[in-house]
């Protein structure tokens, strides 16, 4: 099942139009929603999913309970080891909610450095981001470092200062291109159709080596969490606490959904369980003792 991770500014108390007619498609197409419980952005779409009486919402918080949970859904707490209410102690929980979900829908204030931080975090776990741009009342697609940079061309000078001094911008635009696949999506390949527009990845009509072993790696990750999970017997609800992610996830997990979780989200998970994962490189022709 996708679970969608909305969140925005916290400036912003008051959804566009068009955010809340996206919102009530993510609710009719039954996709899972994770949301944070701060106020402004957070608590505007926790009131807009209640209007569209949406029943697959997990509200995430640092800490013993939420700050915002306007229709009592199921909590999911994150433990930061940073000192309670700093930013990072916060953003933990944000970190989290981009490695259990599948997409962002981000609605943004143009200077927001958290909700930048929540679409960078999805693209270094190579996910999309459908970004609604508050002052130009429109959307726009995040799925590589072009088009991140794209998106903070929108600051003013002021703005991209003072996130360069919050969070390092221009380093962490840099680590993205480091890190970015050469795997091409289909950002040309638009579609109205679907609940949250351009947030379906195209598959190139031939996968590259680099693709390849990319998806072997992710089966064989995925292949030995879930052996771990039939060792251990454990339910996908007791399974979702061990490895630190939502249910949904565990599910999409046990199907053997790979194109759904990033080698970062999967060793995390493994790591988070007590796994230890060791990886070994050799050339390509030399065969294995």
């Amino acid at each position: 099942m996708t679970t969608v991770f909305i969140a925005g500014s916290i400036s912003i108390s008051r959804l566009d139009e068009k955010v809340a007619d996206r919102i009530n498609k993510i609710v009719s197409s039954d996709f899972n929603v994770v949301v944070g419980d701060a106020d402004g952005a957070d608590t505007s779409i926790q009131e807009c999913l209640q209007r569209h009486r949406a029943g697959k919402v997990t509200v995430y918080c640092t800490g013993d309970s939420p700050r915002n949970n306007v229709a009592e859904w199921p909590v999911h707490r994150v433990v930061s080891k940073a000192k309670a209410g700093t930013r990072a102690y916060f953003t933990a929980k944000d970190l989290e909610m981009a490695r259990d979900s599948d997409y962002g829908l981000m609605v943004w204030d143009c200077k927001s450095t958290g909700t930048l931080s929540n679409v960078i975090e999805l693209l270094r776990e190579k996910k999309k981001s459908v970004v609604f741009v508050n002052k130009n009342k429109d959307f726009v697609t995040i799925s590589d470092k072009d088009g991140l940079e794209r998106l903070v061309a929108f600051m003013s000078d002021h703005a991209r200062a003072k996130a360069e001094e919050k969070i390092g911008l221009a380093a962490k635009i840099a680590r993205i291109a480091h890190e970015q696949f050469s795997l091409k999506i289909g950002a040309n390949s638009e579609s109205s159709a679907g609940p949250v527009k351009d947030m379906e990845l195209s598959a190139p009509a031939e996968a590259s080596p680099a693709l390849n072993e990319s998806a072997n790696l992710r089966a064989a990750l995925m292949t030995a969490l879930k052996e771990h999970i039939s060792r251990a017997h454990l339910s996908q609800s007791q399974a979702a606490k061990v490895f630190g992610v939502t249910q949904p996830r565990i599910s999409d997990l046990t199907r053997g959904k790979a194109d759904l979780f990033g080698l970062d989200a999967l060793v995390n998970m493994a790591a988070t369980a007590g796994l230890r994962v060791e990886m070994h490189v050799r050339d390509a022709g030399v065969a294995a003792g």
